[in-house]
């Protein structure tokens, strides 16, 4: 999954209710236990993708945090440039995005997949 969102640009944003929003419960959800599978990877994939994931346990905090998220993903800027890594490798390749202005929040994803190259 973690692949797919990389490859297509996709960013997470979410906001976790009930369950999810009590602290002790989120880290229950991550413990893994052989056999069992995965708790929530909804952190995992927002850290990843460069989103943000926020806990909240009433209507109107919900509904703020609602707000904020997409006040964000409206007020974003997309970074490019042309890697310099040889040949045509599909493998994952790490990025590191950091900024010279004090109290600037960066959310940036941890690398991505290239696209695979046009078919002739």
């Amino acid at each position: 999954m973690k692949k797919v969102l990389l490859t297509n640009n996709i960013t997470v944003f979410a906001v976790g209710v009930d369950t999810a929003a009590i602290p002790l419960y989120e880290k229950l959800a991550r413990v893994r236990l052989p056999g069992q599978g995965y708790g929530n990877l909804l952190p995992k994939y927002a850290s990843a993708t460069g989103g943000e994931v926020l806990a909240e346990l009433t209507r109107s905090a919900i509904e703020g945090s609602y707000s904020r998220l997409t006040d964000e993903a409206r007020n974003q800027y997309t970074l490019g440039y042309n890697s310099s890594a040889p040949g045509k490798s599909l493998a994952y390749r790490s990025i590191d995005v950091r900024v010279n202005r004090p109290k600037l929040r960066v959310y940036a994803r941890d690398g991505y997949y290239p696209a695979p190259p046009a078919a002739k």
